[in-house]
């Protein structure tokens, strides 16, 4: 998976505003942050899903509430990285 395949798939799950897809794009950033080697890896991509995800919010400002959804997703993957530095 590239960088750019989850955001299009996030993009297209907010678009369609079905019931679930929130949850379907979690699953995406779990797939997508899993295909990474080790907790410094994982915390990059998770930094690189947030840039893309500001941009898409510039591109969509439709999907605003959704990408603030999957963000707050993103915040709590993070915090988890952290604390298993700890």
């Amino acid at each position: 998976m590239t960088s750019r395949e989850p955001v299009e798939e996030i993009r297209r799950l907010g678009a369609a505003n079905a019931i679930g897809a929130i949850v379907l794009a979690e699953q995406v950033v779990d797939t997508h942050v899993a295909g990474f080697a080790n907790r410094a890896e994982r915390s990059l991509a998770l930094d690189a899903l947030f840039r893309d995800l500001a941009r898409l919010r510039r591109r969509e400002p439709t999907l605003d509430g959704f990408i603030t959804e999957i963000e707050g997703y993103l915040d709590s993957l993070h915090r988890d990285l952290v604390g298993l530095a700890a």
